[in-house]
């Protein structure tokens, strides 16, 4: 079924009394995602690209660098207290502006870690053994998808996508 509205930046809808927002919020996960904001309960969804303290599954597929980091400056600013996580982490809780900030300086550690290996020639293969980030290493799947994680970076830093 093709769809019948498009969401260019947002939406809004009544259903029952109550409104949702759909937010269109750039590209990151994927191109088309959006999120639902219930602005009289300040609560907001998001799926897939806000892990509460959790590194980024994978390689992030089909993830756009730099757009994540715009995606998330756009939901810092959009007006909600608590959110609901596609993938609930951090013991099921929900989420705060607080998780989104600390997802991006993970994010932005990450990526100027390995920059910084690119530039000394070191992506894929050393990149992805040697770069540690120890602040975040109680996150779940540190362990697990951080060389993949590095793996996507040196994707962006090293071939430019």
């Amino acid at each position: 079924m093709l769809p019948d509205v498009a969401v260019d930046t947002t939406h809004t809808l009544e259903l029952g009394g109550t409104r949702l927002e759909l937010h269109y919020v750039g590209r990151n996960h994927s191109d088309n995602s959006l999120v639902m904001l219930l602005p009289k309960e300040r609560l907001l969804f998001t799926v897939d690209f806000i892990p509460i303290e959790t590194v980024q599954f994978r390689d992030l597929p089909d993830g756009y660098l730099p757009d994540w980091f715009e995606s998330l400056d756009r939901v810092l600013a959009l007006e909600w207290d608590r959110m609901i996580p596609g993938h609930p982490y951090a013991g099921g809780r929900l989420g705060t502006k607080e998780d989104v900030r600390a997802l991006k300086q993970y994010m932005t550690e990450l990526s100027e870690a390995v920059r910084t290996a690119a530039l000394q020639g070191k992506c894929f293969d050393d990149a992805m053994k040697e770069v540690k980030l120890p602040k975040y290493e109680k996150w779940g799947n540190y362990e697990r998808f951080l060389p993949m994680n590095v793996q996507r970076f040196c994707e962006y830093w090293g071939r430019g996508y």
